[in-house]
């Protein structure tokens, strides 16, 4: 109930619609990431964004294979196996579809969010996309999983559950908005929002703590 309330608080400091009878995830039903899960997930998430990235400006696929051979050096050789299925697929398809570029190069904001639950930067409103270049300066520095972990401060339970069920308000509001031929409320960017929510509900094991390809964005 008291995060239920600091979430309102929040909403209502920044005039956005809430429904609070939402349905939250409680510490009871949370299974929260470890921090090497986590790392390993940001790392190859990473890679498939840088991918995306340069091959929506008409690079070819070998243009890309230095990117993700260092994001695989990073994972111990074990990029393939750190991707989702979907990711994998995704990566093998030759020439990726327009669309699904753009889809995967959204999950720069997921990124965002699995680094800021290793301490490593605020999460901030979901509203002007993420620093990308910030983000690089993390990952292409790092020499493996274990020095990432190492300079990483994880947050607690509570934080993870705090920004599940404030992220998931605002994902309401925005589809809310949406069904209601309304524009995004306040200064929400629903594009941002609703890969944050796949970021939150994945960080604390919702939808009975699915892959990551199977967690959901429902409102």
């Amino acid at each position: 109930m008291a995060r239920r309330q600091r979430t309102l608080a929040a909403m209502e400091a920044r005039r956005v619609p809430a429904l609070p009878g939402l349905p939250m995830i409680t510490e009871a039903e949370a299974v929260c990431r470890q921090p090497s899960e986590i790392a390993r997930r940001l790392i190859a998430m990473f890679g498939v964004c840088v991918y995306c990235e340069v091959r929506s400006g008409d690079e070819t696929r070998d243009g890309t294979a230095k990117y993700l051979r260092k994001i695989d050096d990073i994972l111990g050789g074990h990029l393939n196996d750190a991707l989702s299925p979907d990711e994998r697929a995704f990566l093998a398809t030759e020439p990726p579809a327009p669309a699904a570029v753009a889809n995967f190069g959204w999950r720069y904001e997921c990124c965002h969010v699995l680094i800021w639950a290793l301490g490593l930067n605020d999460l901030g409103h979901p509203s002007d996309i993420c620093d990308v270049s910030a983000m690089g300066g993390i990952i292409w520095g790092l020499d493996d999983v274990a020095s990432l972990l190492a300079q990483s401060s994880p947050r607690s339970t509570d934080e993870l559950l705090d920004a599940a069920d404030l992220v998931l308000m605002y994902d309401w509001a925005c589809v809310d908005a949406r069904v209601n031929r309304r524009p995004d409320p306040a200064d929400l960017n629903s594009e941002i929002v609703v890969e944050w929510h796949r970021a939150t509900n994945w960080l604390v094991g919702a939808y009975d703590n699915a892959d990551w390809d199977d967690v959901g964005t429902d409102t």
